[in-house]
């Protein structure tokens, strides 16, 4: 058994691996970019950083959290830098059981590449996402876009520090 995040969207159990989650913050106001996909909700910095936040509702079923008290942003590892994942709540930090459940759904056809695994929690069943497919490439370049444009604007938008003068 691994140790897992587990968290709610959408009425659903997901959860991530603790080995790639850096930290859960009360993140509430992010900084907007212009011309990105309705599930990113813009920046947020941290540790001298722009980090795009990804609300996860919005990206899997299309539709918006619902801001409350509860929100949290997890900061996780994705390909080489940090994003944020906007939930509606976390369940804390759990061991979880294996299943047998994603064969069934790969024979079905039903398996998306984000779900890593079914696991089991009580009576409950928790999602295992796989964040690295949960972009495709398009949607991941996009991602690493904004990114980037925001870093480039926070360094345009820092004030210039004062030369000294040597009056001598």
């Amino acid at each position: 058994m691994e140790q897992y995040i587990v968290f709610t969207s959408h009425e659903q159990l997901f959860c991530l691996p603790v080995t790639v989650v850096r930290r859960i913050v009360e993140a509430e106001n992010f900084v907007p970019i212009p011309d990105v996909p309705d599930y990113i909700l813009g920046v947020y910095e941290y540790e001298e950083q722009m980090l795009p936040i990804i609300d996860l509702k919005a990206k899997l079923f299309s539709d918006k959290t619902v801001k409350n008290t509860e929100n949290k942003v997890i900061l996780c590892q994705w390909h080489e830098q940090t994003i944020g994942i906007y939930v509606e709540s976390i369940r804390g930090i759990m061991m979880l059981e294996d299943t047998d459940y994603e064969r069934e759904l790969t024979k079905a056809k039903l398996k998306r590449g984000y779900i890593g695994k079914f696991l089991k929690l009580d009576d409950e069943v928790v999602i295992s996402l796989e964040l690295e497919y949960l972009f495709n490439n398009e949607q991941a370049q996009e991602l690493m876009d904004s990114v980037d444009q925001a870093n480039e604007e926070k360094i345009l938008n820092q004030p210039a520090k004062d030369a000294e003068i040597d009056d001598q």
